[in-house]
């Protein structure tokens, strides 16, 4: 009798626990969807330039913001879901002693908008 209370009690514990992480997925997870994603800032051009250089040792390296995607793309999140947004590549150049192997001196970061803001960057376009 009392391992079955036992057992109850730990199969309410464990509920108890998987609902508490299941309620923090959504957007603050960065899981949305293609009809939350809202518009692409008129400024995002300028956001992004801001945004990279902001991460960036060296802010006075030559970048390049380059045409955000045309509609609003996907990327994954691990293997957990995707998340949606207008999806922005920046390239920006890299010192040779920075060792990005064949980069060609430049490396691309794609910075991902969504409701007004960059809410997600990743170093591959289809990975964030």
């Amino acid at each position: 009798m009392l391992g079955l209370t036992r057992g109850r009690l730990a199969l309410a514990v464990a509920t108890l626990a998987l609902a508490g992480c299941t309620s923090q997925l959504g957007p603050s997870a960065g899981f949305n969807t293609p009809d939350t994603v809202g518009s692409l800032p008129a400024d995002y051009e300028k956001v992004s330039a801001d945004w990279v250089r902001a991460s960036l040792n060296d802010p006075n390296r030559t970048l390049t913001v380059l045409p955000a995607s045309s509609t609003v793309a996907e990327c994954n999140i691990g293997v957990l879901g995707k998340h949606f947004g207008w999806r922005v590549p920046v390239r920006y150049s890299v010192s040779p002693d920075e060792g990005c192997g064949d980069c060609n001196a430049e490396k691309t970061v794609y910075l991902w908008f969504s409701d007004g803001k960059v809410e997600r960057r990743s170093y591959f376009p289809d990975q964030c």
